[in-house]
């Protein structure tokens, strides 16, 4: 069994009592993010765009502890940025599991060797394992030669400690359904407790833009690696979730079922989008206007994702009505799912390709050394700078010049919120207080500076170089 059995009776308790209380909308897993630092640069990711200052900012173990609280999830996911960066991140992990909770620690274990001795094995903690299939795929996917070998030489030293260990695998569009069924093979054959596999979210300002399949395309992918399963592939996630990946099922988005805390606060409204921040869960579920997001709503933004975050709590919160009881009974019973047409499709030999092939997008226009002045712009201009993956500086009417990174913005209330640079203080600014805005810092989203480490990677590469690694030099 892919999940103990006291963490299932720990979750379906907890969700029976939301039910019981009348509860619609209910947090399952908290998204806790301790830090955006990390020692990789992965072409599908948008996480680690921001200013230096920002990224050499985390939380406090306090801190995480008052947020797990706050909200009253059975379950955590520690995602990042990197975790193991973290300096206290062993503290953090060791208050939640004194606290009982589940406790899914995210990483892509290029640290996780040299900091497992931190750790105590326990059926609160797993080490969920970033693994984006067989070894190109993944070294591919995250920028990083030999990333695989490392990645999987700490997953069997973790299995061996005695650690629960769990893979969570993103797939693009292009993906060889044959590979992917053969990594999940070597996942086994590794000695994980079980599978996290979800499509990958495109992320606005992720610096691949060409490999996130829409809707319909991943129902097709996921159908051709999903059916006729291996007896042996165990998933640590919901049966109906997996179902609804394949077309099988609809269900719709609860982005309040996996909220997100970081160094600004509780994200509005999810994990994937950033639509500002509040400073307590319960004003991100009274002031979150929900129509907005999720397929149903037409956000373009909403439009193709079908990741785990906004879909494995509504799978999860079915299965505990009449129907979904049968449904989840029927999934774990019959969960081979004979496809005779997506065998075939998925049958024909395929040239060995990537997950994510590393193919920079075109530039975003940078704003640094822009400025915008004058009452009628400068609400749009603000609007702009939210967006801006960088420094600005505000000019106010009372002479005082503030520089830092806005986090947040309420048109409804005319207010920006910025974190100040180098204090890191968070300063609220009323739009009427600001005389002129600047773009002094570097749009750390801007695909031209992407764009240069891909051509350093495919000139050592052709060079007959080995251990290729790509870091963005962010902090500065």
């Amino acid at each position: 069994m892919p999940v103990p059995a006291s963490q299932m009776w720990t979750v379906a308790s907890y969700v029976l009592k939301q039910k019981l209380k009348g509860r619609k909308r209910y947090p399952l897993v908290l998204m806790l993010e301790p830090l955006y630092r990390c020692n990789l640069a992965c072409a599908g990711c948008g996480k680690i765009q921001y200013p230096g200052h920002v990224l050499k900012r985390e939380l406090t173990p306090e801190e995480c502890f008052r947020a797990v609280e706050e909200c009253g999830v059975p379950t955590v996911a520690i995602p990042g940025g990197e975790p193991l960066m973290h300096p206290l991140i062993h503290e953090i992990v060791r208050g939640l599991v004194a606290r009982r909770k589940y406790v899914y620690l995210c990483t892509n274990a290029l640290l996780l060797k040299e900091k497992l001795h931190l750790f105590q094995p326990s059926k609160y903690l797993t080490f969920s394992v970033h693994m984006d299939g067989q070894k190109e795929h993944h070294d591919l996917s995250v920028c990083k030669e030999g990333g695989y070998e490392i990645a999987l030489a700490a997953i069997r030293q973790a299995v061996q400690a005695g650690f629960r260990v769990t893979t969570n695998t993103t797939v693009f569009q292009g993906v060889d359904s044959q590979s992917v069924r053969a990594f999940f093979t070597e996942m086994m054959d590794a000695g994980v407790e079980g599978m996290m596999i979800s499509p990958g979210y495109s992320y606005d300002k992720a610096p691949d833009q060409q490999h996130f399949a829409g809707r319909e395309g991943n129902r097709s992918m996921f159908r051709a690696i999903l059916s006729n399963r291996d007896s042996r592939w165990r998933f640590n996630m919901s049966p109906l979730f997996l179902e609804f990946l394949m077309g099988k099922r609809d269900l719709e988005c609860t982005p309040w079922g996996m909220p997100a805390y970081s160094i600004f606060g509780w994200q509005k409204p999810c994990y994937l989008l950033q639509d500002g921040y509040t400073d307590t869960f319960q004003e991100l579920l009274d002031s979150t206007d929900w129509s907005k997001y999720g397929f149903e709503s037409g956000n373009p933004k909403c439009a193709n994702c079908m990741l785990h975050s906004g879909y494995e709590a509504s799978a999860v919160d079915y299965t505990f009505s009449w129907k979904g009881v049968f449904a989840t009974v029927r999934a774990m019973l019959f969960s081979q799912y004979r496809d005779p047409d997506a065998l075939r499709g998925s049958a024909a030999p395929k040239p060995p390709a990537s997950l994510v092939q590393i193919d920079a997008s075109a530039p975003r226009p940078s704003l640094q050394g822009g400025g915008i002045a004058g009452a009628d712009r400068l609400p749009a201009g603000l609007e702009q700078a939210f967006d801006y993956r960088g420094d600005v500086t505000l000019t106010l009417h009372n002479g005082e010049s503030i520089e830092g990174y806005i986090f947040d913005r309420d048109p409804a209330a005319s207010t920006v919120r910025i974190l100040s640079k180098p204090a890191g203080a968070r300063i609220a600014v009323k739009y009427a207080e600001v005389a002129a805005l600047s773009f002094t810092g570097r749009d750390m989203a801007d695909g031209r500076s992407w764009e240069a480490w891909v051509k350093k990677y495919a000139e050592r590469k052709a060079a007959g170089e080995k251990n290729i690694e790509l870091v963005p030099e962010t902090i500065d």
